[in-house]
């Protein structure tokens, strides 16, 4: 039993699990921030603004790389520890990259 306890790997994710708990929080608060303007650009112009668009998707993807991590469910650490995710929206007009 004690030597769960000893075991650095087992504190530094927990330690993780906590950080990504954090940045969770903080990330509603931009997803809100996100909802908010993507209502009064639609409210104004009648049309959602496709960038808020695909900030949300790219948000979305994030938030579920981080409760899949603190859920013990992927070992893959989130942004800045990886790539951040990429939306998998394609806005027309957009040039396309490659």
């Amino acid at each position: 039993m004690t030597e769960q306890f000893e075991n650095k790997s087992t504190w530094l994710r927990i330690l993780f699990v906590a950080l990504f708990w954090v940045v969770f929080h903080v990330t509603q608060l931009v997803i809100l921030a996100v909802a908010i303007g993507q209502c009064l650009f639609t409210l104004f112009t009648g049309t959602p603004n496709p960038q808020l668009m695909k900030l949300g998707d790219t948000l979305s993807r994030y938030v579920q790389e981080i409760l899949a991590f603190v859920t013990f469910n992927s070992d893959k650490r989130p942004f800045p520890f990886n790539d951040f995710p990429q939306s998998g929206m394609v806005i027309e007009g957009e040039k396309a990259s490659g």
